[in-house]
This record gives C-alpha cells, sequence and structure tokens, in this order.
C-alpha cells in the first residue's frame, strides 16, 4: 500500500525522488504545457531583439538618450513629472554607462527567457524592466487621448506577458529549469516550478 505521503501521480513517480511536484502538474496539461514554452521562446525572440537594437552605436554610446528620456517636459502631472526628471538626471548623467546596463540587462533576460533558465527571475525581472521602460522612457505614454495617440504604449504588453508567462509556469517545458531547479536548493524559487502533463483517466 503506497505511504499517504506520496502524493505524487504514477506518470510523475520517479523522475523527482526527493522533490514533490507541483500542485499546478494537476492543472495543466500537455499541450498547456507545451503551448507555454512556444510562448516563452517566441517572447525571448522578441526580447533579443529589442536588446539586438540596444546594441546598436546610437542607443549604447548614449547618443538617444536625451530624446528618449526628455519626455518630462511635455507632462503636466506634478508626479509624474518628477519621476521623468528623476530618470532623466539619472540617465544623462552617464549616458554611455546607462545605455551600456539597460543593454546589457536586456540581453540576459533575453537569453534567460529563450533558454529557459532562472524563469521565475526572468519573468518577473522584465515585467519590473517593462514597467520601468513604460513609467521613464514612454513617461506612461502621457498625454493620454492627444495627437492621435491610440495605445498605451508597447511596454504595457511587456509587463502582461511576462507575469502571464510567470503564472503559467512557462519555464517548466523545452527548459534549462527542469534540470537546473531540483539542484537549485533554497533558491529553487528563481526557476519555474516542476510541472509535469496531467495523466488521464
Amino acid at each position: 500500500m503506497a505511504s499517504s505521503a506520496d502524493t505524487r501521480s504514477p506518470s510523475t513517480a520517479g523522475l523527482l525522488p526527493s522533490t514533490a511536484v507541483h500542485p499546478r502538474a494537476r492543472v495543466f496539461g500537455r499541450t498547456w504545457l507545451t503551448g507555454a514554452a512556444i510562448v516563452r521562446i517566441l517572447f525571448g525572440i522578441v526580447w533579443a531583439i529589442d536588446a539586438i537594437f540596444k546594441w546598436l552605436p546610437g542607443f549604447v554610446h548614449g547618443q538617444t538618450l536625451p530624446d528618449e528620456l526628455g519626455g518630462a517636459a511635455k507632462i503636466d502631472v506634478p508626479v509624474v513629472h518628477q519621476w521623468l526628471q528623476l530618470w532623466n538626471g539619472i540617465g544623462l548623467s552617464n549616458p554611455q554607462a546607462f545605455a551600456v546596463g539597460i543593454a546589457i540587462v536586456e540581453t540576459v533576460f533575453a537569453v534567460l527567457i529563450l533558454t529557459g533558465a532562472f524563469s521565475n527571475f526572468a519573468f518577473i525581472g522584465s515585467a519590473l524592466l517593462s514597467l520601468g521602460i513604460w513609467s521613464g522612457a514612454e513617461g506612461f505614454h502621457l498625454p493620454w487621448g492627444r495627437d492621435g495617440q491610440t495605445d498605451l504604449g508597447p511596454s504595457v504588453g511587456y509587463i502582461i506577458a511576462s507575469l502571464a508567462l510567470f503564472y503559467a509556469a512557462a519555464g517548466s517545458t523545452w527548459s534549462v529549469d527542469r534540470w537546473l531547479a531540483p539542484r537549485l536548493g533554497r533558491l529553487s524559487w528563481l526557476a519555474s516550478p516542476q510541472v509535469f502533463a496531467a495523466s488521464r483517466g
């Protein structure tokens, strides 16, 4: 008779001898996990393209930063105006160092998302970076409803996509995390949880 402490399904028993299968295994099916992995890889490709653009001379040498961070003058909302001025001051104090830093961060996130390594860290980090870009360089896409504007800016989509992939455990399939997560110990929260396709029947 099986021990009551062993909560693993027959399809996953023995795969992780010392690690309990994540509860989401009873919710996610094989199609879901495969689809989430495909979307994760596509999202990683988008981040990689963004990172490539950041390494172009105009950005990485800080030449385009004054224009990209100069939106504060167009925003009349006091708190937002001050926030934009803060980022303007930080970025333009050393434009090249700031630009190289952004390029490195985006490159790292692209690699982590594409390979599915440290996925939880990558998804939350990319959501926070996108929030920073949206609130800083894009200035929340303010002023809304003027000059023919029809959306809130592209970074909002990045925020939602990052959080959706985090929730979907998109790093649990076709990923480095399948090997990495059981070996991280207390740092296992940085990787996507070990989720396996739920068995039928």
